[in-house]
C-alpha cells in the first residue's frame, strides 16, 4: 500500500471516529466478535473459538477447511465480511492482561532475543535493558506502537467501542462460563507458544524507574480495567469481568447472563468500524 493511500484511510478513519486497525475476529456460527489484544491470550482464544466452530460444523455434517494456526484466517475464524448489521446479534468480547505483566512479556517475546523484532519504536535507541525499552516506547507516540506493545485501550477503542465483556487473563473462569453458555461446543483450550512466563520474571527485571515507566505509559489501562498500581498485586483480576455495566466483581452471581443476543444501536462506534473496514475493502479509500 502507497504512503498516500495509507494516509488517507488514517484521515477518513479519523473523520468516522473509528480505529483503523482494530483486530476483529469472528465464527460464522458462534455469536461471538473477539477484538484481539496481544499479549493477552490472544493464541488461546482464538485457538478455543475455532475449535468450538469446527465441532459445530462437524455436528452438523458441513465440510470445511480448517488450518492449524489460530493466528490464520479459515473456515472457522473469519477476520472480514462482518456485516454491521449483523454485529447487533452477537456479543463482542476481548481480554486484557495487568499491564506490569503485559509490558514485560512483550518485552521478553518480541526484544529480548537473540534476533529482536526491527520495530520503528526502538530504532535509533541503545536497548540494554527492560528499563531502555521502556523509555523508547514513551518517546513514541502511543496510538502508533506495535499492537503488542502500546495500551489495551487502543488495542480495544475502548471505552469508544462498547463490550459485552471484557476478560482477565489473571482468571479465565468467566470466559470459558460465558461462552459456554453462548455454544455448547466451547471449550478453553491453552495455546500459548508465545508465553514467556513475565508474571514469575518481575524481580528479575523491574527497578523503581520501571514501575514508573508503565504506571505513566499505561496509566489509562490502569484506569480503565481497574488493575492496581501496585507490582506485588500484578497477579490478581481485578474483578469476575467488565461489562457494559461496569466491572463485576470476582466470585459475582452471573445468573442467566448472557440470555439474549446484544441489541448495539445502530451507528454505534463498533458498527462505524465495520463500515470503515468495508471502504477500505472495496478499494474506496
Amino acid at each position: 500500500m502507497s504512503d498516500h493511500r495509507r494516509w488517507i484511510r488514517i484521515f477518513v478513519g479519523q473523520l468516522m471516529g473509528v480505529q483503523g486497525d482494530l483486530q476483529i475476529w469472528w465464527t460464522p456460527e458462534i455469536p461471538i466478535v473477539y477484538i484481539a489484544n496481544q499479549k493477552s491470550g490472544c493464541s488461546t482464544i482464538k485457538q478455543s473459538l475455532k475449535a468450538a466452530q469446527a465441532h459445530a460444523y462437524a455436528r452438523s455434517g458441513t465440510s470445511f477447511n480448517r488450518k492449524g494456526h489460530p493466528h490464520s484466517r479459515d473456515d472457522c475464524l473469519r477476520r472480514d465480511g462482518l456485516a454491521p448489521a449483523e454485529c447487533r446479534q452477537r456479543y463482542v468480547i476481548s481480554c486484557v492482561r495487568n499491564p506490569f505483566v503485559r509490558a514485560l512479556s512483550g518485552y521478553l517475546d518480541k526484544i529480548d532475543r537473540p534476533d529482536p523484532m526491527d520495530l520503528p519504536e526502538m530504532r535509533g535507541q541503545k536497548i540494554d535493558s527492560f528499563e531502555d525499552y521502556l523509555l523508547a516506547l514513551s518517546n513514541y507516540k502511543p496510538a502508533l506502537i506495535n499492537a503488542h506493545f502500546r495500551p489495551q485501550h487502543i488495542n480495544l477503542d475502548y471505552p469508544r467501542i462498547k463490550y459485552d465483556a471484557i476478560f482477565f487473563l489473571e482468571s479465565l473462569t468467566a470466559l470459558s462460563r460465558f461462552l459456554t453458555r453462548i455454544h455448547p461446543d466451547f471449550e478453553l483450550e491453552t495455546f500459548a507458544p508465545h508465553a514467556r512466563d513475565a508474571g514469575a520474571k518481575l524481580r528479575q527485571h523491574y527497578t523503581e524507574k520501571a514501575i514508573d515507566l508503565v504506571r505513566t505509559l499505561y496509566a489509562e489501562d490502569f484506569a480503565h480495567f481497574g488493575y492496581s498500581h501496585d507490582i506485588e498485586e500484578a497477579g490478581a483480576a481485578p474483578g469476575e469481568m467488565i461489562t457494559a455495566d461496569g466491572l463485576v466483581p470476582a466470585d459475582a452471581e452471573l445468573g442467566d447472563f448472557p440470555s439474549h443476543p446484544r441489541h448495539a444501536e445502530p451507528g454505534s462506534a463498533f458498527e462505524t468500524t465495520l463500515r470503515y473496514r468495508r471502504l477500505v475493502a472495496m478499494n474506496l479509500i
